[in-house]
């Protein structure tokens, strides 16, 4: 499979995350996973909801901002919808420490895009990025299969 047919693959399946989720419309509890772009520092913050009635206990590798490389996937696309960079592999060891979500409770952490990504600055240079994201959350959180989103990162001079 080439690098572009893995791209449009990912970005199918980020869209399928967005659009496919139900919703009447009249949203009374917060959304299970939020992403929202701090556009100076391009750090991604996340919040996490369970919707567990107990609390849950977690390796930090399986939470968004745990290992980018596992559970919490990236796919930065071009106005013209090329995949910018995102062929860097890092070595990354597995973060084993526990984290514990109370009932119906809330994580935050942060995600460094140009960590992440490290040709993101090269390529809002020339155009803006639309950040695709998803990720499957444990089950342990009950908040459904996938989440996936749309971030948009204007052009940078």
């Amino acid at each position: 499979m080439t690098r572009t047919n893995i791209c449009t693959f990912l970005v199918v399946v980020a869209v399928l995350c967005v659009f496919g989720v139900p919703s009447d419309g009249n949203e009374v509890s917060p959304p299970d996973l939020k992403a929202e772009l701090d556009n100076k520092t391009l750090l991604l913050h996340v919040t996490i909801h369970s919707r567990a009635a107990s609390s849950v206990s977690l390796p930090m590798w399986r939470l968004p901002w745990g290992r980018q490389q596992l559970v919490m996937h990236l796919v930065p696309v071009d106005s013209d919808g090329l995949c910018i960079g995102n062929n860097s592999v890092r070595e990354e060891y597995p973060d084993y420490r526990k984290v514990t979500i109370g009932p119906n409770g809330s994580l935050t952490g942060e995600i460094d895009l140009r960590r992440e990504i490290p040709e993101l600055d090269e390529g809002l240079k020339k155009s803006e990025v639309h950040l695709f994201w998803f990720y499957r959350p444990p089950e342990e959180l009950h908040i459904g299969q996938y989440a996936g989103g749309w971030v948009l990162i204007p052009r940078r001079k």
